[in-house]
């Protein structure tokens, strides 16, 4: 039965460690042509996230208070089509307002620091 070699596995790992450091260091992230990293920030995330909640959000409400007046007041679809246009264009003027104050912040170098109002 052979005796183990503490000192050379120990001395094969460091050297695997520094071959895996050397080839972790040679890859470069991918870049845009103006030298940004590629793919979204977090902040552009939750702006895209935001958007998408405001705008569901918008006719999930419109369209339950339209289904509601409709019932209590016996004036079928017309509430309901008339509630889903207005949470529509409040779920777009939410979307609309999130975006811009993300321009805003982006425009002026705060890509990441503020949060949405």
């Amino acid at each position: 039965m052979e005796t183990p070699d503490p000192v050379g596995d120990r001395r094969r790992v460091d050297d695997l460690d520094a071959r895996l450091k050397a080839a972790r260091g040679k890859v470069e992230k991918p870049q845009h042509n103006d030298g940004q990293r590629s793919g979204m920030s977090h902040r552009q995330t939750s702006v895209a996230y935001r958007v998408l909640v405001d705008m569901i959000a918008g006719l999930l409400v419109g369209g339950f208070l339209g289904y509601w007046l409709d019932r209590w007041l016996g004036s079928a679809p017309f509430a309901l089509v008339i509630g889903l246009l207005v949470g529509f264009v409040a779920g777009a003027y939410n979307a609309w307002r999130a975006i811009r104050v993300y321009s805003d912040a982006a425009a002026k170098g705060d890509d990441e620091g503020r949060r949405l109002p």
